[in-house]
């Protein structure tokens, strides 16, 4: 299941952008990409610099507790990397004795028939049941209607969302299956079970059964090896059918993986680094006492104080 891996909705999304003409607050006619274009220059991002730290502004995801990363990018076609690389010694025989033209045009893929919005977001979820991905949608909607508007008029469809299940549904028909999941707050081994006894067991029912069946038929030796051979090539066919089955499973979540754990981390982890560089040189007593305010001062087992959601640091 590509789209929930490790406690992590991972959602893509392809939207279509319309190819007619708008019109821009200032009532200038322009295409819907550069109104689109325009939208995502002007919508802040989370306060990741030092410039973007001073304009007071952070992005309106932040708004949303679930929400790990979320990106709109702008796709007016698929990039064109070459032609595909052919041997050079095949392509000139075929083209001395078989009249092939090595510069005849290759197909090339396109995306038909408009330019498309990007739209990617990786949040908190349990099991990766539709539904959760619904909520998410309509809690996004209702963080930051505004914004979702300005940015996604321009696009096909859209002018019929009016609310935020409107919104979920229209992003649900836009969806794609995510092949690529990004995780990275597993720090040990995932306590993944193994399934190898049961995979060698499975082949092993494949050998048996095959020896049974030369058993009671009684044929000859090659007849008999032909038997064997096919309880064990059976046995291989249900052992590969596991794993296929198996594979999709998705990764337990990874311990205090979710956003507020995440923020709390971090919050921590600058909060505890001055206290150590503030405790350099002094005694025992004045470093349990100072460990003893931090305790009282940052609470690590509550929910706050914490970082806000779209800064680097606290």
């Amino acid at each position: 299941m590509p789209n929930f891996d490790g406690g992590h909705y991972f959602l893509t999304a392809l939207i279509p952008i319309s190819t007619g003409l708008v019109t821009n607050s200032t009532g200038t006619i322009i295409s819907p990409i550069q109104k689109i274009r325009n939208a995502l220059a002007t919508l802040p991002t989370a306060r990741q610099t030092q410039a973007t730290e001073a304009t007071g502004l952070n992005s309106p995801f932040s708004r949303n507790l679930r929400t790990h990363f979320a990106r709109f990018v702008v796709v007016e076609d698929v990039a064109y990397n070459g032609r595909d690389p052919v041997d050079a010694i095949e392509m000139a025989l075929r083209a001395q004795f078989l009249g092939a033209n090595p510069v005849t045009p290759q197909h090339q893929d396109r995306l038909e028939p408009c330019p498309y919005l990007f739209f990617i977001a990786d949040f908190d979820a349990v099991s990766g049941a539709e539904s959760e991905l619904v909520s998410y949608l309509e809690l996004l909607w209702k963080a930051m209607p505004e914004e979702l508007t300005e940015v996604l008029a321009p696009c096909v469809g859209f002018s019929e969302v009016s609310d935020a299940a409107g919104f979920a549904r229209y992003i649900q028909r836009c969806q794609i299956e995510t092949t690529m999941p990004f995780n990275d707050y597993w720090t040990t081994s995932p306590p993944l079970k193994s399934y190898g006894d049961l995979l060698f067991g499975v082949l092993g029912i494949g050998v048996v059964l095959g020896l049974v069946v030369a058993w009671f038929i009684h044929p000859g030796f090659w007849i008999s090896l032909a038997i064997l051979l096919g309880g064990l090539l059976a046995g291989a066919a249900a052992a590969i059918a596991l794993v296929m089955c198996l594979g999709p499973r998705p990764f337990p979540a990874a311990p205090h993986s979710d956003l507020p754990s995440v923020l709390k981390a971090l919050y921590l982890q600058q909060k505890f680094t001055q206290l150590v560089i503030e405790v350099q040189g002094a005694g025992e007593e004045e470093i349990h006492r100072q460990f003893g305010r931090f305790i009282d001062q940052h609470a690590p087992s509550q929910p706050t104080p914490t970082q806000p959601p779209g800064v680097v640091h606290s």
